[in-house]
Parts: structure tokens; C-alpha cells; sequence
């Protein structure tokens, strides 16, 4: 007998669909409504708000404890990070300060998605709901070589005067340099990761929901990522170049880890080469010679994971979530356990349903009661049975 209407789980939105995209994945749950994407962009907001004030008033109480900001140089002009305009990322501090404001990005989209977001809460990083640490791995190995290999290219058609790239001129680095390279050892995958999260993660998913094709999901958050960089317009349209592949890359793929490599292996090995003072973290402009050998490269890389995830059968796609069965609202007592042994009296006490039985006396299941005997009672044709203890 089926359940009456109203105990039936409500049906997907998507019911249509069999298998979802990773940016699908906000259609794959039940309880799906048009409002909660944007409920939780509006929370993770919130909830970068509130920690980017936290971290700048510990920031600000660092500073003003600290001596050494208040100092001069030998100029007369003070030399404080209250005072600077600019930030330089040279220095650990300011370097610092840049990745810690966008750090704060991931518990703030991490929150907001366990609260309104798909279950689990890992479908924000794949289809499969969680890291595909393997996938992750070779994707890392891949984008480790070809980085390497570019930028030793890029180097020798420098030293040879090809190109003209300004950016890989040498410059001064910071004053530390072994110290900057373990703050960017440190501190460069979650600023990576965190980016990934909020650009490739929350709102390819956040538009994906309302929009099926993923050419939207993949193009509409560009323009977002882009200008939160501040270059000149052919680093404006490297950067382009990097946010589309990497959106391509996060759909193909079914998750961040491709894209979250290409990002975490093409920083640190900028800002190590900037530590070593052969590149300039302060750089704002680029060329369009440099423009052009970006944009080959990361086709390049892209191509090669592509085909990397095809050959090791990386998941694209996640099937539907089974519904819920809810239980009857009424249900019976629960019955006590069978008796082990079939001839126990349900009085008895619990036997050992391996241990050998002894075989009973009696025809019946039970002992005979008092004043039971097995003699037959007399006739009253034949009269009383003889007795011969007389």
C-alpha cells in the first residue's frame, strides 16, 4: 500500500536530468529553490564582511603596538604601514596582509554553502563530493613541469632579446628572500584555493543553477575575476585567458582540482622567482609579445589535463540523489526476538541453540501436569483393570 500524498519526499526541480555537471550540482538536492543560490552568495558576503573586519582590526592593533611602524626614515619621512598608500609586495608584511584578505574568503564561502548550499557540502569541490586527492596530485606533477619548462623558455628568449618581456627583467627582491619563499610555500595554495572556491566553485554553481549551459557558468563569472587584478590591459587580458581555462577546465574536469593546480603551481613559481629577484611582484603592465606566450601556454596546459583526466577516467558527472524514504508516522511496537530453539516453552529460560538437546521423555512439548498418567482410563464393559498388589 502506498503512502498517502503528503509523506511522499518532494520530487527534484531537475527531475529531467539524470546526471549533473559540477556547476548542476545546486539542482541535484530535493529541496532545491530558485531563492537559495542567492541567499547564499548574499551569506557568504556576510560572512567575508564580518572576518575581513576582524582580520583588519588585528591588523591595525599589530601595527599600533609595534614600534617599528612609527619609526623614520633617514629622510624625516615616516615609515609606517599606516602611512604607505601602496601596497609592496616585496614586503613580508604587505604580502602577507593581500593573502590573508582573500584566505578569509574560504570559511566565509565554506559556511555559507553548509548552510544553503548542496549536500555534502564537498560537491562544492567535485562531483564526487570531496578532493580527489590522486587526481589532484597528477594534475600538480603536470602543471609543475610545463610551468618549469615555460618559464626556463621564457628566460632564454629574454637572455637572447626575443620577445621583450618586461616582467622577467631582474629586479630587486625582498630584503629576506628565504623568508618571503616560506610565506609563499605557505601561504600561496589557500590564497589559490580560496580564489578557486568562490570563482570556479560558488558561482559557476550559482549561475549553473539557472542556467543549464555551461558556456553561462564558465564565461559570467570572467569579468569578476579579472578585474580584481590590477594590470594594464594586456595583463588584464592574460588574466582572462587564465579565468576561462580555468572555468573550462573546472566543467570538464567535474572539480577545482585542475584549475586549483594550474593556480597554485603558476603563483608560487612567480612569486619564488620574485623572492629570488628575477621577477617583479610589483609589476602592473605587461607586453603583448608576453600576452601571446601566456595565452599559448595555458591553452597548452589546459589541453594536457583534458586529455590527462580522459585518460585516467576523472568523473565528469553526478547522478541523482536518491530520495529520502520517510517512515510511516505510526509504527508498530517491535516484536521480541524468535525464540532460538523451536521446542523451548515460551516460559523458559533462553537455551543455547548449539548445544546438544537431550530428547525429551514425553510426546508433547510441555511435562505432563499433576495427576496426569499414561494408563488408560478402565471400561466400564470390562470393568477395573486388574490390581495385583493386593
Amino acid at each position: 500500500m502506498s503512502s498517502p500524498h503528503f509523506l511522499q519526499p518532494p520530487a527534484p526541480i531537475a527531475a529531467g536530468e539524470q546526471s549533473f555537471p559540477f556547476h548542476r550540482l545546486m539542482r541535484r538536492n530535493h529541496d532545491y529553490r530558485w531563492w537559495r543560490p542567492l541567499a547564499f552568495a548574499g551569506t557568504g558576503l556576510g560572512f567575508f564582511v564580518a572576518l575581513f573586519i576582524v582580520v583588519m582590526l588585528i591588523i591595525f592593533v599589530v601595527a599600533l603596538v609595534n614600534p617599528a611602524n612609527w619609526a623614520a626614515d633617514p629622510n624625516g619621512a615616516p615609515d609606517s604601514l599606516l602611512t604607505e598608500a601602496d601596497l609592496d609586495m616585496t614586503s613580508p608584511i604587505d604580502f602577507t596582509i593581500t593573502m590573508a584578505s582573500l584566505i578569509i574568503m574560504i570559511p566565509a564561502v565554506y559556511l555559507a554553502y553548509l548552510l544553503l548550499g548542496s549536500k555534502p557540502v564537498g560537491q562544492l569541490i567535485s562531483v564526487a563530493g570531496r578532493l580527489r586527492w590522486r587526481w589532484f596530485a597528477m594534475a600538480l606533477g603536470t602543471s609543475s613541469l610545463l610551468f618549469a619548462a615555460y618559464f626556463a623558455l621564457s628566460f632564454g628568449l629574454t637572455a637572447a632579446g626575443v620577445g621583450g618581456q618586461p616582467d622577467m627583467a631582474a629586479v630587486q627582491g625582498p630584503a629576506d628572500p628565504l623568508f618571503f619563499a616560506l610565506l609563499v610555500i605557505l601561504l600561496t595554495p589557500f590564497q589559490c584555493a580560496a580564489e578557486e572556491l568562490v570563482f570556479r566553485g560558488a558561482l559557476m554553481q550559482i549561475i549553473g543553477s539557472w542556467l543549464k549551459h555551461p558556456l553561462f557558468a564558465i564565461l559570467l563569472p570572467v569579468p569578476l575575476f579579472t578585474f580584481g587584478h590590477l594590470y594594464d590591459v594586456y595583463g588584464l587580458l592574460d588574466v582572462t585567458a587564465f579565468a576561462i581555462a580555468a572555468g573550462y577546465l573546472t566543467w570538464r574536469t567535474g572539480g577545482l582540482e585542475a584549475a586549483l593546480a594550474m593556480h597554485i603551481i603558476n603563483n608560487t613559481f612567480l612569486f619564488l622567482l620574485g623572492a629570488m629577484g628575477q621577477v617583479d611582484l610589483n609589476a602592473t603592465s605587461s607586453g603583448p609579445m608576453s600576452l601571446l606566450f601566456s595565452v599559448l601556454f595555458t591553452a597548452l596546459l589546459t589541453f594536457a589535463l583534458v586529455k590527462l583526466s580522459s585518460k585516467n577516467d576523472v568523473a565528469r558527472t553526478a547522478g541523482p540523489i536518491p530520495p529520502m524514504t520517510r517512515p510511516p508516522l505510526l509504527q508498530p511496537w517491535p516484536m521480541a526476538q524468535p525464540v532460538p530453539h523451536p521446542r523451548q516453552a515460551y516460559w523458559a529460560p533462553p537455551m543455547d541453540p548449539s548445544a546438544p538437546q537431550a530428547q525429551s521423555p514425553y510426546p508433547q512439548d510441555y511435562p505432563p501436569s499433576p495427576g496426569y498418567s499414561s494408563t488408560p482410563p478402565a471400561d466400564p464393559a470390562h470393568g477395573a483393570p486388574e490390581n495385583h498388589d493386593r
